[in-house]
C-alpha cells in the first residue's frame, strides 16, 4: 500500500508541478525542509518556495515544457521515476550552471531520472539527473558532434510510406539502414522483448515473410504531428511457411492494426505496434473462433 501512496504522489509531483505548474500542489506535496538537486542548475534548491522558483524559472523559459513518464518505480519511502522531458526554449532565460541562456527557439527532448523520497505523505528529497549535456547542445548553448537532422511531418509521412510500401511489403531487406536508424526499437504487445538494431528488424520482416509471402499492407489513415506518425493499416495474405510455431495453413488471413513511429535524425527511431493478434490467431486456426 505505501508502494503505491507513494508512488501515487510522484505522479502529482510530475503531472500537477512539472507539467502543469501548479504552485499550490507544491505547498500541498513538499515538506518544509524539501532539498532539490540536479546538475543542470545551480543546487540545491531549499524548501517550497525555493521549488517554486525553480519551477516557475523552467516553465517561463520553456512555457510547453512536459515530462513524460517512462518507468515508475517505489520500494520503501523511495520513488525513482525514469522521464523524457521535452520543450521549447521559447520564454525567459535558463538559469545554468553555465549562466543565465536567453531563450533560441529550439526545442528539446532529453532523458532523465528522479529520485523522490517521501516521508508520512510528503517529498522531502528530488534528487535529479537529466541529459544536461544534450539540453545545452539541443537548444544551441553547446556545439554538437553533428547537427541533428530536422524532417517535416510531410518528410516524415514519406519516410514511413518507404517502410511499408518497400519494406513490408517488397520485403527490400537493403532499405532498413536507409529508413531506419541503427538503434531502433519496434515493440510489439505479443512479444516478450521488442526487436531492436538493424539486425532485428530484418530478422522480423525476414520470419514474417516467410510465413506471408505475398503479404500487402495498406495504410488507411495517417495523421503526422512533429516527430512522430500515426498509421492505421489492414494487411491481407496467405499463411504459406511457419508463424509463430503455426505450420502453414494455407489460410487467406486479413489483419488490422496500428502503428506509431518516432523520427529522429530523419530515420524511424522507435515503432509502436498494435494489431488484432486474437483475430491473426483465429484465422490461422490457432485459437477457436466463435463462428
Amino acid at each position: 500500500m505505501q508502494a503505491e501512496e507513494n508512488k501515487a504522489i510522484a505522479r502529482r509531483y510530475y503531472d500537477e508541478i512539472m507539467n502543469q505548474g501548479n504552485l499550490a500542489t507544491i505547498d500541498e506535496l513538499l515538506s518544509p525542509d524539501f532539498l532539490f538537486t540536479i546538475p543542470t542548475h545551480p543546487e540545491p534548491y531549499h524548501g517550497p518556495d525555493g521549488f517554486k522558483q525553480l519551477v516557475t524559472m523552467l516553465r517561463g523559459a520553456f512555457p510547453d515544457v512536459h515530462l513524460s513518464v517512462e518507468h515508475l518505480l517505489a520500494d520503501g519511502d523511495t520513488v525513482v521515476g525514469h522521464w523524457t522531458g521535452s520543450g521549447t526554449h521559447a520564454g525567459s532565460p535558463l538559469h545554468t550552471v553555465l549562466g543565465d541562456i536567453p531563450a533560441s527557439g529550439k526545442h528539446f527532448s532529453i532523458d532523465g531520472i528522479s529520485w523522490l523520497r517521501i516521508v508520512d505523505g510528503k517529498i522531502v528529497e528530488s534528487l535529479a539527473n537529466e541529459d544536461t549535456l544534450g539540453l545545452l547542445q539541443q537548444i544551441g548553448v553547446l556545439p554538437s558532434e553533428s547537427a541533428p537532422v530536422t524532417t517535416t511531418p510531410t518528410e516524415n509521412k514519406a519516410l514511413v510510406a518507404r517502410y511499408f510500401n518497400e519494406i513490408m511489403n517488397q520485403g527490400k531487406l537493403d532499405v532498413i539502414e536507409e529508413v531506419i536508424a541503427s538503434n531502433v526499437t519496434v515493440r510489439i504487445p505479443t512479444l516478450h522483448e521488442p526487436f531492436r538494431g538493424y539486425e532485428g528488424v530484418k530478422y522480423f520482416v525476414t520470419g514474417l515473410r516467410a510465413a506471408f509471402p505475398d503479404i500487402k499492407f495498406t495504410v488507411e489513415r495517417q495523421i503526422a504531428e512533429k516527430d512522430k506518425v500515426a498509421c492505421r493499416f489492414t494487411s491481407i495474405s496467405t499463411h504459406q511457411g511457419e508463424f509463430q510455431g503455426i505450420l502453414p495453413t494455407g489460410n487467406s488471413i486479413k489483419d488490422q492494426g496500428v502503428d506509431i513511429f518516432r523520427i529522429a535524425n530523419g530515420k524511424i527511431a522507435e515503432v509502436w505496434v498494435n494489431e488484432n493478434a486474437l483475430g491473426l490467431l483465429q484465422q490461422l486456426g490457432a485459437i477457436p473462433s466463435s463462428n
